[in-house]
């Protein structure tokens, strides 16, 4: 339904589906004959891309060109972003469904990985810049944390602020 109003309106929308291979314990080749996500778009007459997620530059490229659609009144996007999990899907997942090598391979394939190579064999940093870099995320999420974890929980009536609502709207049957 969402991608059909989209596609009705033209909205400026880019849809992105994470397609790291596997449902809940099971991979998307045993679930569904469709196995890339982005061919479901043919049905609504919608552009679409399957991207490596697995790189930034092609995350950033295809995101790029989906936007530009967007802007010149182009209308949605759906963009299949294939990504790797390496965790089960929860801590109860025995995750026998896939082998230690294939996941060995795809933490070689790891975006911070190539994109910290890239920046060291670029020469873009130094590895003492990038660790002082870390060590300022380090910080920002430890204090993130804190205030988090000391910040009282908001009003009840803070629920529905900010959540757009036409009481003519059309389309909602009481």
């Amino acid at each position: 339904e969402t991608f059909n109003m989209a596609m009705i309106w033209k909205l400026p929308v880019i849809f992105i589906c994470e397609n790291n291979n596997y449902a809940m314990g099971t991979s998307i080749e045993r679930t569904s004959n469709v196995v890339d996500i982005y061919k479901l778009a043919d049905g609504y007459e919608m552009p679409a891309d399957k991207i490596d997620g697995m790189s930034p530059e092609a995350v950033h490229d295809g995101v790029a060109r989906a936007v530009k659609r967007a802007r010149e009144g182009g209308g949605p996007t759906l963009l299949e972003m294939k990504t790797y999990r390496y965790k089960g899907h929860s801590v109860s997942d025995p995750q026998k469904y896939r082998s230690k090598d294939e996941l060995e391979v795809y933490k070689n394939q790891d975006p911070l990985i190539q994109v910290k190579k890239a920046i060291l064999e670029n020469s873009f940093a130094a590895q003492e810049e990038l660790d002082a870099i870390d060590a300022k995320i380090a910080i920002v999420v430890d204090e993130s944390v804190k205030f988090a974890e000391e910040s009282p929980w908001p009003d009840d009536n803070e629920l529905l602020k900010d959540v757009y609502m036409d009481k003519n709207y059309p389309f909602i049957i009481d």
